[in-house]
């Protein structure tokens, strides 16, 4: 849908701070710079009010809020407390081949942490973290998390990885993965829970 896609495009420039706090976002700008009609505009807008990405003022237009390091500091704690559950459903509801999907992700993590490629390392990271959420079985929590992720994944505030970070990120992700092999939810939720506190301290936050 053209809304929809809009308000991706829209939520990505005000997450990455293109478009900053306080910017004023008019319908007649938003049509041309992306060639469509008013209605899709208006759409993605509401959307994005929605989601506190924006404030729609009467009589005064669209402004961007953003995300203050508060809000971000909720999202890593909604965050944690989601993917806490996620893995404590995948270890009980796991099917062979996605524990072999998770640990092939595990086994992409060590290549790049030998590389030093910070980069592809966070990349393949997201990947773990999406394949451990498929493998607990539960839509809802998918789509919740999706939309976290996404907000943490695209914020200009989260510092990107440094290359010395790469083996502890690794020896955490290893214990989450542990967890799986060892069949105990509660072991893996632990692990989960210690990733995504040590990830708040390393982002800065």
């Amino acid at each position: 849908m053209l809304s929809t896609d809009l308000a991706g495009k829209l939520r990505i420039e005000i997450l990455t701070e293109r478009m900053r706090a306080g910017d004023k976002l008019t319908e007649q700008m938003l049509c041309e710079r992306f060639g469509v009609s008013r209605t899709p505009v208006r759409e993605a807008l509401k959307n994005l009010e929605t989601e506190g990405l924006i404030d729609m003022i009467p009589n005064r237009g669209a402004f961007v809020i953003g995300l203050t390091q508060d809000d971000l500091r909720d999202l890593y704690t909604l965050r944690m407390q989601s993917e806490m559950q996620a893995v404590r459903w995948a270890i009980e509801r796991r099917a062979n081949a996605e524990m072999e999907a998770v640990e092939e992700s595990l086994d992409f993590m060590r290549f790049y942490t030998g590389r030093c490629d910070a980069k592809r390392m966070r990349s393949i990271n997201a990947g773990f973290h999406r394949r451990i959420v498929a493998a607990s079985h539960n839509r809802i929590l998918a789509e919740s998390l999706s939309r976290i992720q996404d907000y943490i994944r695209y914020s200009a505030r989260v510092l990107p990885y440094r290359e010395t970070d790469l083996p502890v990120i690794l020896k955490e992700h290893t214990a989450v993965f542990k967890a799986f092999k060892a069949n105990d939810p509660e072991a893996g939720a632990f692990a989960m829970q210690k990733h995504i506190e040590n990830s708040l301290l390393r982002a800065n936050i």
